[in-house]
């Protein structure tokens, strides 16, 4: 049995696209809706639309339909996605996400990082996880504001340092949760022994990098 070629060339065809590709891959994973993508990338309307055809043909995106909007996401069984991320990871820099533009006017902001519905981590106990001083209602009034972006609800918790390093001492289940699945980390102001890796380092060898 002979495998099918893929069309490789398909791949990288226009600065457009190579930002979509970068947008996707190094970005929060998440549904993206035409006009957004257009906006994140600084491109015209109607060349995103054609390239996001394009990579949707060639199976790199799936799409759907929401009231009155079309939203693409990536086929997480794409045979080249792994690759194509490493790449773009290495090329950088990432296309930075709108959607958590102003994270760090919350409060004082240690860290922070996206798990559960924006990287797939479905088994993740929240989906914005945020360690510093945190003003609880600016947190509140910017977990409505991607709410209402994306229609969905979403899980966040907020945690003193304190609670933090607590948690992180006894390899708290919570914390390891989300650092043994996929996340994307938004900001990283801990010191090196605080950082999560060596949390899930004590339960497991498998965790996923961001």
């Amino acid at each position: 049995m002979t495998t099918k070629p893929f069309p490789i060339e398909k791949i990288f065809g226009s600065r457009t696209r190579v930002k979509i590709i970068t947008l996707f891959t190094t970005g929060i994973s998440r549904p993206y809706f035409v006009r957004e993508i257009s906006r994140a990338i600084d491109e015209r309307l109607n060349a995103v639309r054609r390239e996001l055809a394009i990579l949707q043909n060639i199976g790199m995106l799936t799409s759907y339909e929401h009231k009155r909007r079309k939203f693409y996401e990536v086929n997480y069984n794409f045979v080249l996605l792994e690759e194509l991320s490493s790449i773009m990871r290495k090329a950088g820099p990432p296309i930075e996400d709108q959607l958590f533009k102003n994270l760090n006017h919350i409060g004082d902001v240690s860290y922070a990082c996206a798990s559960g519905i924006f990287t797939g981590a479905d088994h993740s106990p929240t989906d914005l996880l945020v360690i510093g001083r945190i003003e609880e209602q600016s947190l509140k009034n910017f977990a409505q504001r991607i709410e209402r972006q994306l229609d969905q609800e979403i899980t966040y918790t907020p945690l003193t340092l304190d609670e933090y390093k607590y948690r992180k001492n006894f390899s708290d289940l919570f914390l390891r949760q989300i650092f043994d699945g996929p996340y994307k980390v938004l900001i990283n102001k801990l010191g090196p022994s605080l950082q999560p890796e060596s949390i899930s380092e004590k339960s497991s060898a498998s965790m996923i990098q961001p």
